[in-house]
């Protein structure tokens, strides 16, 4: 009996569903790409995918099957793994058959890590050949945030996207490269009861919000009385999962903010963007240097209230109360263009839908219109209105592609009148929004939710009760998938007006809080650690 062994840089991964030879061999046989996405199938191996324990030492990278010492990353006979033959005219391109020799040329070969959460948001390093600025990134059919770092680097963050095994596809231009397969995405759950972290100083209404490429969470401004905006503050902290800490940012910002965004780009830094009262500074956030830097250009048009998004080619969207234009901040040159919007969408909502385009709807004054905008036509058309306008909801792009809406105020400025239960999905398969028949266990209204990575919403407190300031303490967790909405334990303290943002290692955190005509605003953030997952 001959032993054989696997060997080569596409070996055996240790990733749930890509455990098996066949797997192995067929994750390896597609990943090099060619100007019309097609892939040469070696014909059906006859026991090869190994190499021979008995045949000569071989140096030199090549390894031995059966007699001879070869190269299987270009052995048309011998591809990827002995016995694999790319068949009459098929080339051997990076241990991969393929029909074209140019393919070589533009291929995606590997991905690190290979598996993620299916709430999104984890950094991938894929590598490979002819990578350049413009190159776009699917994970299954979600479009990724991508910076091309070199020829054969490419950071890539994840889009929410389903449970299981998803092909890794890159296209620029003509050409594509797909790698089948090769990432996974996870779910677990959380781990009640929710916890109180201190922070140095009070952080009411929304202060900005962002979850770093290094796992750390940048909170900015805020203020220390609700509703007063000469309270607003002008500092940050900073929360370390690893070490469960709160620290406070040695940088300043440049201005006092409240209802402010925080970005984080794909080249590490952070885009801080939204005053106290309205102002055209933006501020870049460096992790390693702990500090905050103005950007190159300011905004075209001063803005508070912000909504932001990152966008998949490493831009970022932006919009504000009481205007209609949207803003796009280029990380490239450092600098805003602005674009007029079809509507004002005063405490709307914006997110980025999994093939790329960015959905902003609802808004004040029972606002129900949609559009979206189009990175292909640089501009926003119309989409398909809510069912109910509202305003101060909140918006999740799901793992499905479907995009959830969630409670709101029907009417009226500041939106604590007539708190909505109501929850409706849009599908961009039939570019309809259905209202859901199960509710929210209370109407709520500027309140804060978290899609995290077992599918679910976590949705918590807000204005609960009609024109009462009173917040809530209550927490649901809906499931878009089962259709179903039950509790999920209690907050530490009542909170409304706040952010909330799920960590890269599944936790959620919401940060802010402040009640209308309360006299200061909550002292602490609210914490949900995440189940861990074995890797």
């Amino acid at each position: 009996m001959t032993t054989r062994r696997v060997t080569g840089w596409w070996a055996l991964s240790s990733i749930a569903g890509i455990a098996t030879l066949g797997a192995a061999i067929a994750f390896s046989a597609q990943s090099c790409g060619s100007s019309s996405d097609s892939t040469f199938t070696p014909p059906a191996d006859d026991g090869g995918g190994t190499q021979d324990t008995g045949g000569p030492a071989c140096t030199g990278g090549t390894v031995a099957c059966g007699a001879k010492c070869v190269d299987i990353t270009s052995d048309p006979k011998n591809c990827g793994v002995c016995g694999t033959d790319c068949g009459t005219g098929g080339v051997c391109c990076a241990s991969v058959c393929n029909v074209d020799t140019a393919a070589c040329s533009f291929s995606v070969r590997d991905v690190k890590p290979r598996q993620g959460n299916q709430s999104g948001g984890d950094y991938l390093t894929i590598s490979g050949e002819g990578f350049a600025a413009g190159m776009q990134v699917f994970i299954g059919d979600g479009a990724a945030p991508v910076l091309v770092k070199d020829a054969h680097t490419a950071l890539v963050q994840t889009p929410p996207g389903p449970v299981g095994a998803q092909d890794i596809k890159i296209v620029s231009g003509s050409m594509r490269s797909t790698l089948p397969g090769a990432f996974s995405y996870v779910q677990a759950g959380l781990q009640l009861p929710w916890q109180e972290k201190p922070m140095a100083v009070v952080r009411g209404e929304d202060p900005g919000l962002g979850v770093l490429q290094d796992g750390r969470v940048l909170i900015v401004g805020g203020t220390t009385v609700p509703d007063q905006a000469t309270n607003a503050l002008d500092s940050a902290e900073i929360y370390t999962r690893s070490t469960d800490s709160v620290t406070t940012s040695k940088g300043t910002m440049k201005i006092k903010r409240w209802h402010s965004s925080v970005v984080t780009l794909m080249n590490g830094k952070a885009l801080v963007i939204g005053g106290a009262q309205p102002s055209t500074v933006a501020e870049l956030y460096d992790p390693a240097a702990d500090t905050f830097t103005p950007t190159k250009m300011p905004m075209n048009t001063a803005r508070n209230y912000t909504r932001a998004v990152l966008m998949t080619d490493g831009r970022v969207m932006i919009t504000s109360q009481g205007e209609r234009t949207a803003e796009i901040y280029d990380p490239a040159n450092d600098a805003f263009t602005q674009l007029p919007t079809k509507q004002i969408h005063t405490f709307g909502f914006l997110v980025r839908l999994r093939d790329g385009r960015v959905m902003l709807g609802g808004g004040d004054m029972s606002q129900a219109s949609i559009e979206i905008y189009d990175p292909k036509m640089g501009q926003f058309v119309d989409g398909p209105p809510l069912a109910q306008g509202r305003s101060m909801l909140t918006a999740h792009t799901l793992p499905d592609s479907r995009v959830i809406v969630l409670g709101g105020s029907s009417i009226s400025a500041g939106g604590v009148h007539v708190p909505l239960d109501t929850i409706e999905i849009f599908d961009p398969k039939t570019n309809m929004w259905t209202t859901q028949t199960y509710k929210l266990k209370k109407g709520r209204t500027w309140h804060a939710s978290a899609l995290v990575r077992d599918g679910t919403i976590i949705v918590m407190g807000g204005y609960t009760i009609d024109q009462s300031c009173t917040p809530d303490d209550s927490v649901d967790q809906v499931d878009p998938v089962k259709g179903t909405v039950v509790s999920f334990g209690t907050l530490p303290r009542p909170n409304c007006e706040w952010t909330a943002v799920t960590l890269q290692d599944g936790s959620v955190l919401g940060v802010g809080g402040g009640a209308c005509g309360a006299s200061t605003a909550n002292p602490s953030l609210d914490f949900l650690p995440g189940v861990p997952i074995s890797k």
